[in-house]
């Protein structure tokens, strides 16, 4: 039998998958029952939770969790996004996608999240929540599809302190990360803020004496 056979409605089989993707590329392949009852548009939950068994049978759709269905290649922030209200992108995660590392954990995603410290493992990657008070969730930017992630700064800030405390990533945040790129990025629009990074000149790192009675502030 064939999926719209059992659905019971108007709508062809080639039209709902149209659907599907459409909506898919807003919600980053990831869908709550309530996208799924909006688009698929039967009025009913039951009704709506049999075609989703048979999408999920025929693997067009793929359940993560309860009330958390996914298509077969979903992008991996909107997933962990949808496990934690308010849980924010962060580390490695951030600094790989912004270039400031040699090594992309594609499979992988790191946040920070005011409650307890968790993995969770899904077919489509690893998702690592690490505990931090809510008050020290700031430098963040929202992105489409609910995903919220630190700036490139703050990013570094929490890499750094959770390796302190011994947790492990794919890339040394003292060896892997392009500092210099970061200082770059962070005090470009800042006219008083210098890098010192020459070693052909008398002071190859920053001197306070030549700042001294300036309103610069050297760093390297």
């Amino acid at each position: 039998m064939h999926l719209v056979a059992i659905m019971n409605n108007r709508q062809s089989p080639a039209h709902l998958l149209k659907k599907l993707e459409r909506f898919s590329s807003a919600l980053g392949g990831v869908f709550s029952f309530s996208d799924l009852w909006n688009v698929i548009g039967l009025q009913s939950s039951d009704r709506t939770a049999k075609v989703i068994n048979r999408l999920i049978r025929e693997q067009i759709l793929f359940k993560v969790q309860r009330g958390i269905y996914t298509t077969s290649e979903p992008d991996l922030w909107t997933l962990a996004s949808r496990f934690k209200e308010h849980a924010c992108i962060s580390m490695d995660s951030v600094l790989a996608r912004e270039g400031l590392t040699g090594s992309l954990p594609g499979k992988s995603v790191s946040l920070i999240y005011a409650g307890n410290t968790q993995t969770i493992e899904t077919a489509f990657g690893r998702i690592r929540f690490f505990k931090i008070r809510k008050e020290l969730i700031f430098g963040t930017r929202g992105l489409p599809g609910g995903v919220t992630t630190s700036n490139r700064e703050k990013a570094y800030l929490d890499l750094l302190y959770y390796h302190v405390r011994g947790a492990h990533f794919v890339i040394d945040p003292l060896k892997d990360v392009d500092l210099w790129k970061l200082y770059r990025s962070a005090y470009s629009s800042s006219p008083f803020i210098r890098l010192v990074k020459d070693k052909d000149t008398l002071y190859r790192y920053p001197e306070p004496k030549m700042v001294a009675g300036t309103n610069f502030a050297d760093i390297g």
